[in-house]
């Protein structure tokens, strides 16, 4: 139990961006209240950011993993003013917004106005036939959940689920329609149906709110935005957060057990024994499933039906050549019918021009996901030689790239699966039943960083409400 007037000691498990994001709100809410907290974040790995980090080498900036976030979460742009960046900011080139799909062989441009996607030839007549019935479809009359191929066949055909749901999914989430809950991954379509009674009716009925409010209107995955990054990459986000707490963070530091007797805290890690008032588990959900053996098994058991599907991302510098591949516009998803083992390649310095040296381009490759995860019994040159081929296949790159640099995450993306929200309110439950504990990072909420950072601030209100402190 914590002693009157004793700073209240909060240990931070994992130095990623949820874990570094809920630290430094905490930090500035602290010092403003009379420097209240002690705070400590202990990290596993020998460096700070976890998968949020940018390597910078001969000119190119490559991403470990997200490549950027949107400017439609309040939190994320809140956190980069309150540091005091928002003059690093990059937005992405106009022609980010041109998006392609690899589809009969051949590179084809996803139509910008969601309804044109009627006329386009990325999908065959009959299923282009089927997509206008959806005016005719009734909305679903419950709130069971549902996979995301089951809505997107239910309402738009399987043509539709085929191939533009597919690969706009794995391109996302690395992951597998057939299993992600619908709920979980795209909220905003469930909104949809239920407000407009079908995803066409409601992108109508937006498309003329806007044309009279004179405002952006949006799609089935939420409000339109345009994706930013900063001068440096995505990694300069947790680098600022680490300076600011670099002091606070113990690096090489395993928790392996954290306990919960009469109000405080003992966390157990690889180094040594710590007590707390709060613990803030900012680390993967199987990482935090063995940490809370001893608080709730059946939440730990709960923690570890969240899976993570492997993902390599393949980085690939080339010189511009007349004649060879010039990259405009974001990049190009491949639908797993095309018998392509990529999952899709960014094109890195068209959407955002910094990341590779002029007269340059970056191509950045994502393989694996829920569908593939045999991937990681490849070896290293294999995933190499695997973006080269899958180049040549759908950009018509064949010359050697100048510049390679591969980053395997053998359990990268966290799979919200059907019945994901069940396994979040478990965790919610016990925030509450064990005061001063929080589960928090992208096996939850978001996978996304305007996810995490969201996830942070929610953190952050809690502990006013506890502690009768607002910013």
């Amino acid at each position: 139990m914590k002693i009157e007037n004793q700073r209240e000691r909060i240990i931070v498990v994992g130095a990623g961006i949820a874990g570094l994001s809920a630290a430094y709100l905490l930090m500035n809410m602290g010092r403003e209240n009379g420097d209240v907290f002690d705070i400590k974040i202990l990290e596993a790995s020998d460096r700070h950011g976890g998968a949020m980090r940018t390597e910078e080498s001969d000119g190119y900036l490559c991403e470990w993993g997200p490549n950027g976030f949107l400017d439609n979460e309040p939190a994320t742009l809140e956190l980069v003013r309150m540091l005091n960046i928002e003059s690093e900011l990059v937005r992405a080139n106009d022609n980010a917004s041109k998006r392609y799909i690899f589809h009969g062989g051949a590179l084809r441009k996803l139509p910008m106005n969601p309804l044109a996607f009627l006329f386009s030839d990325i999908i065959p007549l009959p299923s282009r036939f089927r997509m206008m019935l959806e005016f005719l479809i009734a909305k679903k009359d419950d709130n069971t959940d549902e996979t995301v191929e089951s809505f997107g066949k239910r309402r738009l055909g399987n043509g539709f689920a085929k191939y533009l749901l597919d690969p706009m999914v794995s391109g996302i989430f690395a992951g597998d329609t057939a299993k992600l809950s619908l709920q979980s991954v795209f909220p905003k379509m469930v909104e949809m149906e239920r407000e407009y009674g079908g995803l066409l009716k409601a992108l109508i009925a937006k498309r003329r709110f806007a044309k009279v409010s004179n405002s952006n209107s949006g799609g089935p995955s939420g409000p339109n935005a345009t994706l930013h990054t900063f001068r440096r990459g995505m990694g300069q986000l947790t680098d600022s957060l680490w300076s600011s707490l670099s002091e606070k963070v113990e690096l090489n530091q395993t928790v392996r057990a954290v306990k919960f007797t009469d109000g405080q805290f003992t966390i157990r890690s690889n180094q040594n024994t710590i007590k707390a008032d709060s613990v803030i588990l900012a680390c993967p959900s199987f990482a935090a499933a063995d940490i809370i053996e001893n608080i709730s098994s059946s939440v730990s058991a709960t923690l570890r039906e969240i899976h993570h599907a492997p993902v390599d991302v393949v980085c690939h510098g080339h010189n511009r050549v007349d004649g060879e591949f010039n990259p405009d516009g974001f990049g190009v998803l491949i639908p797993r019918s095309e018998d392509i083992r990529s999952l899709g390649t960014l094109w890195s310095n068209s959407i955002f021009p910094g990341h590779a040296p002029s007269g340059k381009f970056l191509l950045r490759t994502i393989i694996g996901g829920a569908h593939d995860p045999e991937i990681t019994e490849l070896k290293d040159d294999e995933v190499e030689k695997t973006a080269l081929k899958d180049h040549s296949t759908v950009m018509g790159v064949r010359l050697q790239p100048e510049f390679s640099r591969l980053f395997r995450h053998a359990r990268g993306i966290a799979q919200y699966n059907l019945g994901h929200s069940d396994r979040v309110c478990a965790t919610e439950k016990l925030e509450k039943d064990t005061s001063g504990l929080y589960f928090t990072g992208a096996s939850y909420r978001g996978v996304s960083v305007n996810g995490c950072v969201k996830d942070a601030f929610r953190i952050l209100r809690d502990f006013e409400k506890r502690t009768g402190n607002k910013k």
